[in-house]
């Protein structure tokens, strides 16, 4: 039907059909704006509000000022320098080739480091603030600065960077600091932050660190910054005191005139480490700007190691330091050989072989004092004979060797104590023959200690039995970890036999220590590194390559009378431990100031 030939009922019954729904729509659109209108300025009200302060507000983390590390007299062993950074936040910058091609025309940036800021930013989230060089000078900066309002998105921020002001002479103790990695970031660390890698650095990492800030920024519409509107500062990390003592550190280190070892120093009553020395060591400066593939190939591949850590990481034979084990174990067990004399031909007959004392025309009639004192193999041979495998390890355990010290750094070593009972030997155990308990009660075989277990050592001898925890903090409380029991006569005679190994003529180290600063009780020790058959002379380093000359050791304890510090030192391929390593202990007693 034709529109035209509807009647007017039809008509106006179509138009209010037409007009309710128009108005049905129109009270259905009505509605949805009403209810989109109660949304957003109640629902959502909160978050959009922070929303369009953050399209006008900025908000900028602060990094931390790392904590310093000092000696127990305040002297600076890690600082902070003050430097500048060159900052960008890649999202605000309108036209990066050009802003990048502006800042290596005016940089001192190698192509290689270009190509790695780049690459860097690349990578990078484009919303946070991304450092490209750092460790700069203000006159490298200025010009930058003075235009700042041209280039959005860049900074330059003054900050600090650390500096080892005595680096390779606490390289090993204090240790270094590197740039964050991926699984640091996942703990919350920022991008460009440095983290404690080694050492101290990173024993300590959560107290030195700090706790990060923030800078609220209003920026424009480009990005610029506008103002700073809000500071929250930053918490700077704690100033750490050491009991490391650098002087006394600096004259081990010159006493040792560049070779390879180790020397500990440790308090006798507090196990606070006064020196912490393993030579050579490694510039830890290097560590800041980045080590080159190259020099950190060469540190891994030196056969010298710098890298190790010896004082707590190396372990060696103790040689003679661990005749006064094997004295207390005699002593213990009550041997006979410990209240007698015995007699030194220079060698002991044992079946087939002969084990070898130190001087080859021997030592005639020695008791105990004489074979400490002089360093009588011979007598020692003859006590493990009496005293047993069990007895010797026992009574090592006791002063706490073939166990970690504890000391606040890692990793260390263990050193190791054979099982008192058996043997290993090609996958099957056996009894210990009579001759590897002689050469086990002259600190040879299987046993090894690392010099920090023979300070401690030291250490427990002179304070009467007890066995510290060594630790690096000024302000730590001593902590005995075990108090030997040992009858205090006993204690007296070995004693006297260091007394005297250091200041009667005729004692091993009288020639290097006797006219030290305070006198010194102590023991010589000579480790041999490599076999040698019982026709070769091992008391001589003639025709003998430098890599199989015997280890030297001193270990001891000073003054003698009222016992303050206990050193142990170790020269690897020094030879003679009277000659190769008593001499640093006589520069360090030198140096010592009570």
């Amino acid at each position: 039907m034709a529109y035209h030939q509807l009647n007017p009922y039809e008509l106006r019954k179509r138009f209010d059909f037409r007009l309710l729904l128009f108005y049905l729509l129109a009270a259905v659109l009505i509605t949805g704006l009403l209810l989109r209108m109660i949304n957003l300025q109640w629902v959502q009200h909160e978050g959009l509000r922070l929303q369009a302060e953050n399209n006008r507000i900025n908000v900028v983390p602060v990094l931390p000022v790392r904590g310093e590390i000092v000696d127990r007299h305040g002297k600076k062993l890690a600082a902070n320098a003050i430097s500048y950074q060159l900052v960008m936040i890649p999202e605000r910058v309108q036209d990066m080739e050009g802003t990048l091609r502006m800042l290596n025309a005016n940089m001192p940036w190698s192509k290689r480091k270009f190509a790695r800021i780049k690459r860097k930013i690349r990578h990078a989230r484009k919303d946070r603030p991304l450092v490209l060089d750092e460790r700069l000078q203000w006159h490298q900066v200025a010009w930058l600065v003075a235009r700042l309002h041209h280039y959005a998105g860049l900074d330059v921020q003054a900050a600090t960077h650390r500096v080892y002001p005595y680096g390779e002479l606490m390289a090993h103790a204090i240790g270094y600091l590197a740039k964050v990695r991926k699984n640091d970031l996942a703990q919350g660390y920022l991008a460009d932050e440095y983290v404690g890698r080694s050492g101290l650095e990173r024993e300590f990492e959560a107290r030195l660190h700090g706790t990060p800030g923030s800078q609220q920024e209003e920026v424009d519409a480009y990005g610029r910054r506008v103002a700073i509107l809000h500071i929250i500062p930053p918490k700077t990390g704690e100033t750490l005191r050491l009991s490391l003592d650098v002087d006394l550190q600096q004259a081990a280190a010159t006493a040792m005139a560049g070779r390879t070892g180790s020397v500990v120093v440790m308090d006798v009553h507090s196990g606070a480490i006064r020196v912490l020395l393993s030579t050579p060591g490694y510039d830890t400066n290097a560590f800041i700007g980045g080590v080159s593939g190259k020099q950190w190939n060469s540190w891994l591949h030196d056969p010298q190691k710098p890298l190790l850590n010896r004082a707590i990481q190396a372990t060696y034979p103790p040689g003679s330091t661990w005749k006064m084990v094997s004295a207390m174990a005699g002593m213990r067990v009550h041997a006979p050989l410990a209240h007698q004399r015995t007699v030194c031909h220079g060698m002991i007959q044992l079946h087939d072989r002969k084990l070898r004392c130190w001087k080859r025309t021997g030592h005639g009639p020695v008791d105990m004092h004489d074979a400490l004192m002089h360093s009588c193999d011979v007598y020692f041979y003859e006590l493990a004979e009496q005293t047993g495998m069990k007895a010797l390890i026992t009574e090592a355990r006791r002063w706490g060797f073939g166990g970690r010290t504890h000391i606040r750094l890692s990793p260390e070593a263990r050193g190791h104590l054979p099982d008192p009972d058996y043997h290993v030997y090609r996958g099957k155990k056996r009894r210990w023959f009579q001759g590897e308990i002689m050469i086990t009660a002259i600190g040879q075989g299987l046993v090894t200690a690392t010099p920090l277990q023979v300070a401690r050592f030291a250490a427990a001898l002179a304070n009467g039995g007890q066995v510290l925890e060594p630790h690096v903090l000024a302000a730590a409380k001593p902590h005995v970890l075990r108090q030997v029991d040992i009858p205090a006569a006993q204690l007296a005679r070995i004693r006297q036999a260091m007394f005297d190994v250091a200041n009667t003529p005729g004692g091993t180290a009288y020639r290097y220590v006797h006219d030290a600063k305070y006198p010194i009780a102590g023991k010589t020790g000579t480790a041999q590194v490599v076999a040698m058959s019982q026709t070769q002379a091992r008391y001589t380093d003639k025709g003998v390559k430098t890599q199989h000359r015997d280890h030297a050791w001193f270990m001891g304890y000073a003054p003698y009378d009222h016992p303050r510090i206990a050193f142990a030192i170790l020269v690897e391929h020094g030879g003679h431990g009277s000659s190769g390593a008593a001499p640093v202990a006589a520069a360090i007693v030198n140096a010592m100031k009570l």
